[in-house]
């Protein structure tokens, strides 16, 4: 399940997501990112009703894993990328390693998980389309899926707009979108530089075992 950044979730919200079934959270967000807003620890909110567990039928904590698909250093080369297009591109290729490291914890988690960086727009972006394609989904269904981003966040849209300095709303504005042809040039990429997304999940150090569970996971 793509998100935005559930820190900012109150306690009863993060209590209904526990209920709603999840049992692991990936933040996708920098060390910065999460210094700056880390959320009350999620050890502390535990599942009403049974999760598959080692136990079966006691309520489990839920799981918090933190993954930054960007780190640090990173951060810089792609504000300085003109393009967010462009910026698509440095991520899967600079952060492969990071990349596979969140689809291993993916694969190998219990139960459903929830992924989430700060806007739920690009870095989750990313990682919902590979794994849509994994899964076997469309192309165009995945663009469509992506597209869909500027519906939920529209509002959210317009409350970083209204506080952005005159002479950034534009370019933010411009930032912002996401039209399907983002998502689905960075899946070409992938196709042409590694053969499609196997091919890049497989160079980041998974293996077919990995990838087969992914597989499973999502068509179950």
């Amino acid at each position: 399940m793509r998100s935005d950044n559930v820190a900012a979730l109150t306690s009863a919200g993060r209590q209904a997501m526990v209920d709603y079934g999840i049992t692991t959270v990936i933040d996708l967000r920098t060390e910065a990112e999460v210094n700056g807003a880390p959320g009350p620890p999620f050890s502390t909110f535990q599942s009403t009703s049974p999760v598959p567990t080692t136990n079966e039928g006691d309520g489990a904590a839920l799981i918090r894993l933190h993954l930054p698909l960007i780190d640090d250093a990173t951060a810089p080369v792609l504000n300085a990328s003109p393009a967010m297009q462009d910026r698509y591109l440095l991520m899967v290729d600079r952060r492969q390693a990071a990349i596979g490291a969140i689809f291993e914890a993916i694969a190998s988690a219990e139960g459903p998980v929830l992924f989430h960086c700060f806007a739920g727009k690009d870095r989750t972006g990313i990682v919902a389309a590979i794994m849509l394609s994994v899964a076997g989904v469309d192309p165009e269904a995945i663009g469509e899926d992506y597209a869909e981003t500027d519906v939920q966040l529209a509002s959210r849209y317009e409350e970083w707009l209204a506080t952005a300095a005159p002479d950034r709303v534009e370019l933010m504005r411009d930032e912002l979108r996401c039209p399907p042809e983002w998502m689905l040039n960075t899946l070409d990429h992938l196709k042409r530089k590694w053969g499609g997304v196997e091919g890049y999940l497989e160079a980041a150090g998974l293996d077919s075992s990995a990838i087969s569970r992914l597989q499973s996971k999502l068509s179950s």
